[in-house]
C-alpha cells in the first residue's frame, strides 16, 4: 500500500501536531529546547551561526511549565482508583485492574499517565489489546489463563492516530474507522494499524509494516470477537465540533513557558557577557602587525601592563571597560519573576511564596478555577476508565458492567480553613456522627490516609481508666481533643 495514503494525517489531527511537538519539549526539558533552535529561540536579525550557537548554549530554562502540569495532573490521584460494587465485582476484573498492561502497572499508575498525557495534549487514547489466537481453536478460560491470554492496556499518544471517522449509533457517537501509527520499537520496524466497524458491528483489523524498501506491506488482519473499535479517548481540551482539533486548556501556559525561556535566556546572555566586559580604547590608533595592515589582539589579563599611545591629535588615549548597566540586569530580573508568577497563577497552581501577596478573594477565585477545571476532567476520566473496562469485559467474556471511583474530594476542600470551622460546628450541634467528622477530617489530610475510624475507637476506649466504664454521660468531644492531640 502506498506510504504516503497510510502516513497522511486527516487535517484535523494534522492542525493539532505543531502545538503536541511544542509542548513535548516543554515537558522533556531544556536539551529538547535548545534542540528546537529557532523555534523557541529566535536568531536576532543579521545574527552569524557561531554567535547564535553561543547564545543557544547559554540558554536558560526553567520548567515552570511542568510543575504545573505536575500539580494539576496528581490532584484525582491522592486516593487509588477502584471498582465500584464490592462482592458484585468478578475475582477476574479485580485481578485485572491490578496489571493492567501486562507490565505490572495496576488501574491507578495507568491512569495516572493518561491523566497527566490528557492535560498536556488534550487527548489522550486507551487502546484495549488482545494477544492475537488462533479462531478456529477453541480453548477454556482455565487455559486462557495458564497461557495468560487477557486484554491488556496500551496508551496511544494524540499524535500517533493518524485519522479517525465517527458515527451515530442512536443517540451516542460511535468510532467507526481508526488508523494509528505505530513508531518503531527495538528491532519491530514502523507499523500501521486500521480497525474498520461495518454497520453490523463487526470489527476487522489490518496491520502494515514497512519493509527496508520503504513501503508498507499488509502482514496481518482478522476479526475481533467483539462489536467495538478497542480505542477509548480521554479528552480534556474543547472539541471543535465533530472533528478531533482541540483547544488545549495548557495552550496560554505553554505560550507564556516560551516567553519565560527567552527572558531568562537572554538576562543569561547578558550576565555571561557582563562578567568578561569590553575593553575599549580612546583617542589612539591601533597597533598593527608587521605587515602594517593586520591590526594586532591586545592581551589582557594580570600581570600585564596596556600602554595608551597617542593618537592622531597627538594626545595620549585611555583603556576603558564598557559593561551593561546594572539597572538593565536588575529590570530583566524583575521582568522573569514576574512572568513565573503570571504561569503559575495562569496554570491555576498558586504555588510560589509570592502568591501570597494577592488578596484572599483573587487567590480563592483562581483556586477554584483550577480545582473545577481538575474536577471535570477527573469525571472525564473515569468515563473513560469506565467504558475501557467494558471493553475488557467484553474480551473476557463477563457481564459484568463496571463502575470505577475516581476521587474528586479535592474540589470541595477549602483553603482558608472556614471548612474545618464548619465541621466543629456542625459535630457540637450534633448534626454529624463521630465517623462522619473524623473521615471528613481524613479527607483534609489533617488525619493521616492510614488512619481508621474501627482502630481508633479501640484505642480511645482502651486510654479510658476501667472504673469509669460505667460512666454513660461522657462526652465524645474529649475523645476528639485527644485524638487531635495524638494526631
Amino acid at each position: 500500500m502506498d506510504t504516503k495514503d497510510l502516513l497522511t494525517r486527516t487535517a484535523d489531527i494534522a492542525a493539532m501536531v505543531p502545538y503536541w511537538d511544542k509542548v513535548t519539549c516543554l515537558v522533556e526539558g531544556l536539551d529538547a529546547v535548545r534542540a528546537a533552535t529557532t523555534d523557541f529561540l529566535p536568531k536576532f536579525p543579521e545574527e552569524k551561526q557561531d554567535d547564535y550557537n553561543f547564545r543557544l548554549s547559554y540558554s536558560k530554562y526553567t520548567n515552570v511549565y511542568r510543575d504545573v502540569l505536575e500539580g494539576l495532573a496528581t490532584k484525582p490521584f491522592e486516593e487509588e482508583v477502584s471498582l465500584i460494587g464490592g462482592e458484585s465485582i468478578p475475582a477476574e476484573a479485580y485481578d485485572f485492574i491490578e496489571d493492567v498492561d501486562g507490565c505490572g502497572n495496576n488501574l491507578t499508575m495507568f491512569s495516572a499517565l493518561t491523566f497527566f498525557n490528557g492535560i498536556n495534549y488534550a487527548i489522550d487514547w486507551i487502546f484495549v489489546d488482545y494477544p492475537t489466537v488462533d479462531p478456529s481453536v477453541v480453548i477454556s478460560r482455565e487455559q486462557a489463563k495458564k497461557q495468560n491470554l487477557k486484554p491488556f492496556w496500551t496508551h496511544v499518544l494524540a499524535k500517533n492516530i493518524l485519522e479517525v471517522r465517527t458515527d451515530n449509533i442512536g443517540s451516542k457517537e460511535v468510532i467507526n474507522y481508526i488508523r494509528i501509527f505505530e513508531p518503531a520499537v527495538n528491532k519491530t520496524p514502523d507499523r500501521v494499524r486500521i480497525f474498520n466497524r461495518s454497520d453490523e458491528g463487526i470489527v476487522t483489523w489490518k496491520l502494515f509494516e514497512k519493509t527496508k524498501k520503504e513501503e508498507f506491506v499488509l502482514i496481518e488482519e482478522g476479526t475481533l470477537s467483539i462489536d467495538t473499535i478497542p480505542l477509548v479517548p480521554f479528552i480534556t481540551g474543547r472539541r471543535d465540533g465533530r472533528s478531533f482539533k482541540f483547544f488545549p486548556p495548557m495552550r496560554d501556559a505553554c505560550d507564556l513557558q516560551i516567553t519565560l525561556y527567552q527572558e531568562e535566556s537572554g538576562l543569561e546572555y547578558i550576565k555571561t557577557m557582563s562578567a568578561y566586559p569590553m575593553l575599549a580604547a580612546n583617542g589612539m590608533r591601533p597597533q598593527k602587525g608587521p605587515d602594517g595592515k593586520t591590526i594586532e589582539k591586545v592581551g589582557i589579563g594580570p600581570m600585564r601592563v596596556l600602554y595608551g599611545l597617542p593618537g592622531d591629535s597627538g594626545q595620549n588615549g585611555e583603556w576603558k571597560f564598557i559593561e551593561p548597566n546594572a539597572n538593565s540586569m536588575e529590570f530583566l530580573k524583575k521582568d522573569v519573576d514576574k512572568t513565573k508568577q503570571d504561569l503559575r497563577e495562569l496554570g491555576r497552581q498558586p504555588l510560589t511564596a509570592l502568591s501570597t501577596q494577592l488578596t484572599t478573594v483573587t487567590t480563592a477565585i483562581a483556586a477554584g478555577k483550577a480545582r473545577s477545571a481538575v474536577s471535570a476532567w477527573a469525571l472525564g476520566l473515569k468515563d473513560c476508565l469506565k467504558n475501557a473496562l467494558i471493553i475488557t469485559m467484553k474480551y473476557m467474556n463477563l457481564s459484568y458492567k463496571p463502575e470505577v471511583n475516581v476521587y474528586t474530594g479535592f474540589d470541595n476542600v477549602l483553603d482558608d480553613g472556614t471548612d474545618l470551622e464548619a465541621l466543629d460546628k456542625a459535630r457540637a450541634r450534633g448534626d454529624l456522627s463521630l465517623e462522619t467528622f473524623l473521615a471528613e477530617f481524613k479527607r483534609r489530610k489533617v488525619l493521616s490516609p492510614e488512619f481508621r475510624f474501627e482502630e481508633e475507637s479501640k484505642r480511645i476506649l482502651n486510654e479510658i481508666p476501667s472504673e469509669d466504664w460505667q460512666i454513660t454521660a461522657i462526652s465524645d468531644n474529649n475523645n476528639i481533643n485527644k485524638l487531635r492531640a495524638n494526631t
